[in-house]
């Protein structure tokens, strides 16, 4: 009877079976010299599922190691090293670079990262921010109102060419390496830099996305009260015109007064304040900021385990809440299929120009699939068992995020309807021109006027609200945490001090998104930062399957999901993704410097400076990279592009890994010493 092991090479080596271009060599033959050139071809002959656990590799690899040997198995006599999948040593040294050649200090693992109590923690901690305000944001309803269903095939199309591919890119790297954003480029060490980038976009997202959280509770707080503030013009903010009308002439604009609910928002955002100091701090905001970062905080020093049970019950929620508020206002509204099919249709069906507007922002929002900053989808996956399959999991999360995205453009139709049918013109009567102004002004006028339990409905909108963009801080602040811990071990000694600084720190900086210019800003912040999620996407694309190589990435894949990942698969990501990517980015940094509606309000030279600071972390470490390490700048290069400890921090599953692969380091340096003499 085959061993385990035996049955587990030859169906792996289905995956990387080599035919080499030259004349195959005899079993007994010794290695071929270092400076023979081989062109090696992989091809995917037949599908095969392995789920290899670990007390089933341990067993096999205790067998071989002692020397034992099955009568029934001929897979390898007694006294043969393991066979591989004929992969010859200059194929090793091609992929594989050693410590002592790079003087790269040699991957440790922190054993005490952790892991999720249940696979589901990983479906949870991506969707728990999908009911964030973004969704029933003016980005949302644009699309709907200027594409009507036009939207709806782009915006899948950017679901399977960019997020899906993007999602389970990260998701590889994480749970294959067991690493942060940093560490994670051991797959390539030339390219750290981008971990580095990732790092510092997270610290500008974390420094703003804190006062996003922060404005749901203020309105969830206010909610409470036994008059809403916002539906009332007996408040100190409010002005000599504030009204509180319910119906309105919009033919004569001279009558229509500034209602209580945009009075209100403008003086959160202190908008309304008529002096000449940028610098005032919206106190409600402040107050809740600090709040959000002492959850933030709270949360941040408990293990994964708890962080992912507290995810998961967060989410489940928020799938709650989010139920009982969209079945309401189907009932309040009582909207009906004749209403639907209106909303299938442009609001401008002559304009072409406005059609192709909404089909391009249609193809921006799967974006927000991969979750708040960059890389947190890969530092979730990587507290992922090793055989977990991911794969399934991904598809399972962009279909949840399709479902409430188009619940969530329903929601805003309705909303929109309601105000201007009711209040004013939105784009026409209201002055504030803040991106957010649709949902707190909006959505908040629609609850605050329901006929039964408004305080109610109001409160657990906003709370929804909270709770989702809580996620998202708590999300990004793990994937910054957990690349710091990965890649410097003398920082995993501080597991108390460093959260309590790092978050400190975001506070401090968080003031300045408090006062009237930084709250202005933004209006623009969100898009720059686009831009470099957009690139980070393709860099990460590039290293993965074009400079560790495809062949390498589909049998890396392979044998951590076992199963067949199609050729398909990867010739989308390879060709179609990139290309995709590349028009995103084109048509984002068309629509942030070129309307006339961001001229007057143009990016801070620090804004600006600190995106440039992202980028430059790329090169600026190639050249770093490159200068420490040793031999010709050819050499150098070569084993800077090589990958360098890659393989399953588990010790099973490493074993297995490198036997099967045939990547032990100890060949490497064995050969290299070779070479040497």
């Amino acid at each position: 009877m085959k061993s385990f092991y035996t049955e587990a090479k030859n169906q792996l080596s289905n995956c990387t079976r080599i035919i080499s271009d030259t004349t195959s060599p005899s079993p007994t033959a010794a290695t071929p010299p270092a400076t023979t050139n081989y062109n090696h071809k992989y091809e995917l002959e037949r599908d095969y599922d392995t789920d290899v656990t670990a007390t089933e590799v341990a067993m096999v690899v205790t067998d071989g190691d002692c020397g034992r040997h099955d009568e029934d198995d001929d897979s390898f006599p007694p006294g043969i090293p393991p066979p591989t999948l004929g992969l010859n040593n200059n194929f090793i040294t091609s992929t594989t670079a050693t410590a002592y050649d790079t003087l790269q200090r040699p991957f440790k693992y922190d054993k005490l990262r952790g892991r999720w109590s249940t696979a589901a923690d990983f479906y949870f901690s991506c969707t728990s921010h999908a009911f964030g305000s973004i969704v029933f944001s003016e980005l949302a309803l644009y699309v709907s109102m200027f594409a009507g269903a036009y939207a709806l095939l782009p915006y899948l199309l950017g679901v399977l060419l960019y997020a899906i591919p993007i999602f389970g890119i990260q998701t590889f790297l994480g749970q294959f390496s067991s690493s942060g954003t940093i560490s994670v480029f051991r797959v390539a060490p030339l390219f750290k830099g981008i971990g580095y980038s990732i790092l510092l976009h997270n610290f500008v997202s974390l420094s703003y996305y804190a006062v996003i959280a922060a404005l749901p509770l203020v309105y969830a707080v206010n909610s409470l009260q036994t008059v809403i503030p916002w539906m009332s013009c007996n408040n100190s903010w409010n002005t000599p015109n504030c009204s509180t009308h319910s119906t309105y002439d919009d033919y004569d604009e001279d009558e229509i007064f500034p209602h209580s609910s945009e009075e209100f928002f403008r003086y959160i955002i202190r908008s309304d304040d008529s002096s000449n100091n940028p610098l005032a701090i919206s106190w409600p905001i402040l107050g809740s900021v600090f709040i959000v970062w002492l959850l933030t905080l709270a949360i941040s020093l408990k293990g994964v385990s708890f962080i992912g049970k507290f995810l998961r019950c967060v989410c489940l929620l928020l799938i709650t809440l989010f139920a009982a508020i969209f079945v309401h206002l189907l009932m309040y509204v009582h909207i009906s299929w004749h209403t639907l099919i209106d909303y299938m249709e442009p609001t401008l069906p002559d304009s072409h120009l406005a059609i192709m507007a909404g089909i391009k922002a249609a193809v921006l929002m799967p974006i927000w699939l991969l979750g708040p900053g960059c890389g947190s989808v890969l530092t979730l996956a990587s507290h992922n068992r090793f055989r977990q399959d991911s794969e399934k999991q991904t598809y399972w999360v962009a279909l949840t995020f399709v479902l409430i995205t188009q619940m969530g453009t329903l929601c805003t139709r309705i909303a929109m309807d309601h105000f201007e049918d009711h209040v004013a013109l939105l784009h026409v009567h209201v002055n504030e021109e803040h991106n957010l102004r649709f949902v707190y002004i909006c959505f908040a006028y629609l609850f605050g006027s329901f006929s039964s339990l408004p305080n109610f409905w109001a409160f657990l909108f906003f709370l929804m609200l909270f709770l989702a963009e809580l996620s998202a801080v708590i999300v990004q602040m793990m994937t910054v945490l957990r690349a710091l811990f990965d890649e410097f071990e003398n920082l995993r000694r501080k597991t108390t001090i460093l959260p309590i600084g790092l978050c400190a720190a975001m506070l401090l900086i968080s003031v300045y998104f408090c006062t009237k210019q930084g709250f202005q800003q933004l209006h623009i912040l969100p898009d720059i930062v686009t831009v470099t999620h957009l690139t980070i996407s393709i860099l990460l694309l590039f290293v993965s399957t074009w400079v560790y190589g495809r062949e390498r990435f589909q049998c890396d894949l392979q044998f951590m999901l076992g199963k067949t990942i199609s050729n398909f698969k990867i010739f989308l990501l390879r060709f179609l993704t990139p290309i995709f990517l590349g028009f995103c980015i084109g048509d984002v940094i068309y629509a942030t410097y070129s309307y006339s509606d961001d001229s007057n309000n143009p990016p801070s030279v620090l804004i600006l400076i600190t995106q440039c600071m992202v980028f430059a972390a790329v090169p600026l470490y190639m050249v770093y990279k490159v200068s420490r390490t040793t031999g010709s700048l050819r050499q150098r290069v070569k084993q800077c592009f090589a990958p360098h400890d890659w393989h399953p921090v588990d010790a099973d599953n490493r074993r297995f890994y490198e036997e099967i692969m045939g990547t032990s380091e100890m060949l490497v340096i064995l050969n290299n010493e070779h070479e040497n003499c």
